[in-house]
Order: structure tokens, then C-alpha cells, then sequence
């Protein structure tokens, strides 16, 4: 099994869409996760897994920026914090109601080749700001034996100040990783994208 040895730095990119000029206030907040594993020399623990073959046909995987994880090589969960109402996580959708059977949105695994060559995990959960209005910390649980070596599940913890009125951003405030603690978060200000490094060692 690997461990945790070291967790350098995260990143998330947030978006969000914004209601009528009258109020400004966010309908909409995605939460996208970015992370990047490598083992105690540097090698890229993410790079070659394997993908669901979704790109053009005349489109390489060696070309390939950007992909979707094979869905059996991994489980993921995304945990809100609080109830939220009109909101049934068991399905990452509204909940059913007569007349209206929802189709489950449960969160996907992709992957993203970054500008150093290393590749990292890409995953996120989008929320309506009205009907989660008080979601300030997100757990995300992952089983992916490719990159941890083991059939155990890993649990990233996020904590947030959400967006005030005019604001495009929720701010990522703390992390803990498997219960450690990230002391160092950076955030790009060109895509305000972060991306947590994590170095594992068996």
C-alpha cells in the first residue's frame, strides 16, 4: 500500500454563472478538483491510465490533453456538507417527485494533461446556490488502485468561504488529505485553477 508523504500544494478551477443583473447573486457553483499524484522520485502516477475512448477519430490519445477515466479502474463519491434542499445525494440530482423520475448525475473521473507534462485527476460537483446555500466544506472519496496500489478508499477534504454578492469565486480555505493537513495552497491567478500535488511512497 502507498502513503501520504507529502502534500505540496492544491488547486481547484471554480466557476460559476450568475442570475439577473438585479441581484447578482450566484445560481450556480461548480467545485472542480485537481489532483496530481507522484511517487518519492517524480515519476507521474497518473499518466497512462487507462481512458473511455471519446475523442475523434482522427485524434490520437498520444494528442490528447484531456480524457475520461475507464469507469472500472475507479469509485468516487462527492459528499456535500449540509442537506441541501430539492437536492437527493444519493443520485447528484432533484430529487423524484410525480411526474418526474431524474436521471442520476453522479460524478465522473477525468484527467487533464498540465502545461509542466505531469497529468493529474479532474472531478468536480456543481450545486444551486439556493437550494445549498450553506455547503462550506465538500468531501471527496476516491478508490483508484492505479495510482494509491490498494483497494482502499482515500478522502479528500475541502473547506470553502462561499462567494458574496458580485463574486465569481468561493475561496478554498483549508485541506486534509487522508486526515493530513495541506498547510500550502496556491492558487493561479490566470484560470484560478489549483492543483494539489501529492506525493505517495509505498
Amino acid at each position: 500500500m502507498k502513503t501520504i508523504k507529502i502534500l505540496v500544494f492544491f488547486a481547484l478551477a471554480v466557476m460559476c454563472s450568475f442570475s439577473s443583473c438585479h441581484t447578482g447573486d450566484p445560481v450556480l457553483v461548480t467545485y472542480t478538483f485537481g489532483l496530481s499524484f507522484q511517487d518519492a522520485t517524480g515519476n507521474d502516477l497518473v499518466k497512462g491510465i487507462e481512458s473511455d475512448k471519446w475523442w475523434p477519430t482522427d485524434f490520437t490519445e498520444e494528442d490528447a490533453h484531456t480524457g475520461m477515466v475507464k469507469s472500472d479502474l475507479y469509485t468516487l463519491d462527492i459528499i456535500v456538507s449540509k442537506e441541501c434542499n430539492n437536492w437527493d445525494n444519493e443520485i447528484y440530482n432533484a430529487p423524484a417527485r410525480p411526474g418526474f423520475t431524474p436521471s442520476p448525475n453522479y460524478p465522473l473521473l477525468g484527467w487533464m494533461r498540465m502545461e509542466n507534462g505531469y497529468y493529474c485527476f479532474i472531478t468536480g460537483l456543481t450545486l444551486q446556490l439556493g437550494d445549498c446555500p450553506n455547503v462550506e466544506t465538500l468531501t471527496l472519496k476516491l478508490k483508484c488502485p492505479y495510482v494509491f496500489g490498494d483497494d482502499e478508499i482515500h478522502e479528500f477534504v475541502t473547506y470553502w468561504n462561499l462567494p458574496k454578492k458580485y463574486s465569481s469565486f468561493p475561496e478554498c480555505t483549508r485541506i486534509t488529505i487522508d486526515g493530513i493537513e495541506i498547510s500550502k495552497i496556491k492558487n493561479r491567478d490566470d484560470d484560478n485553477r489549483y492543483i494539489a500535488l501529492i506525493i505517495l511512497e509505498k
